[in-house]
């Protein structure tokens, strides 16, 4: 995978991951009319009739779309949630689909009881395939678009260029950001085990952010090293696993992890690619470096 590549499907993942509600449903608009144009339909409220339970449509295909993405999903509120937009496609939109898809968030999966309710309607319905799309089914269609239309959404990605300029004025912006705790007790850096990436089960785009930010990894050796307060490293080094252990505490995938630290140590707005890129030298530091991400059993052990 391409550093390109690799940087707009981590930056798509990282919007797939952080919008809820209505912001995720502009966000898969947006994603269909980028790449299959007027083929997608979108569709949006009108006065007391509403979107008549319709979330956009693909002619082509004749799939009717549903979103659903709040920030849980509460086992009675979603049945009755999907319950209601099924039949109500059913009542308006019969004769034009013949798929009926229900797009959502829960990247780790749908719980059981969504699951057999979907089943179940197709198994009511036999003229209806019913298709759940998640992150993966997204990307696949992210996958289609061209490099304008990715840059146009997210903006222009670092280079080969970019990173031979790499340099310390670029990271001491993103080090002196996140740089405000508390001087944490000093503690032994350790080397990057063997298989850590692969034992985060982290995707094939953050596997190629991070192998592009070691290629510079040793810039933020230096850096500390001649930074005039030798404890700054250390200071760094404590507020990257606070927020790795915080997130951590709260369940996150790893790669939701990675988006929220990238967002975190480079700040909520995306920068230039030179920023981005120092961002990523950060991030694969301390990745290979310090305590974010887990080790391989067998390593930890």
């Amino acid at each position: 995978m391409t550093l390109p590549e690799a940087f707009y499907e981590a930056l798509f993942e990282n919007e797939f991951l952080r919008t809820k509600g209505d912001a995720f449903q502009t966000f898969f608009e947006k994603l269909m009319a980028m790449a299959y144009k007027a083929d997608f339909m979108a569709c949006r409220p009108w006065g007391n009739t509403g979107d008549k339970k319709n979330d956009g449509f693909l002619k082509s295909e004749r799939r009717l779309f549903q979103v659903y993405a709040p920030n849980t999903m509460k086992d009675w509120e979603a049945k009755t949630k999907i319950k209601e937009d099924f039949e109500g496609a059913k009542k308006y939109w019969h004769k034009y689909f013949d798929k009926w898809t229900f797009v959502h968030n829960a990247s780790d999966g749908l719980p059981p009881h969504v699951q057999e309710l979907l089943l179940e309607f197709e198994r009511a319905n036999p003229g209806i395939k019913m298709d759940p799309w998640c992150i993966e089914e997204l990307r696949s269609v992210f996958r289609k678009l061209g490099i304008q239309d990715k840059e146009s959404w997210f903006g222009p990605v670092p280079t080969d260029e970019t990173k031979a300029k790499l340099g310390f004025k670029d990271l001491q912006v993103v080090l002196e950001s996140i740089s405000s705790d508390p001087t944490p007790e000093l503690g032994t850096v350790r080397n990057v085990p063997m298989g850590k990436i692969e034992a985060n089960a982290l995707s094939d785009s953050v596997c190629a952010l991070l192998k592009q930010g070691m290629t510079k990894a040793s810039l933020v050796e230096d850096f500390f090293k001649r930074w005039h307060d030798p404890l700054f490293g250390e200071r760094i080094a404590k507020a990257f696993t606070d927020k790795y252990m915080a997130l951590r505490a709260e369940e996150h995938t790893p790669n939701h992890i990675f988006e929220a630290i990238w967002s975190w140590a480079g700040g909520e707005q995306k920068g230039t690619p030179e920023h981005e890129l120092a961002v990523l030298t950060v991030i694969a530091y301390y990745f290979e470096r310090c305590d974010i991400f887990e080790e391989p059993r067998s390593q930890a052990a």
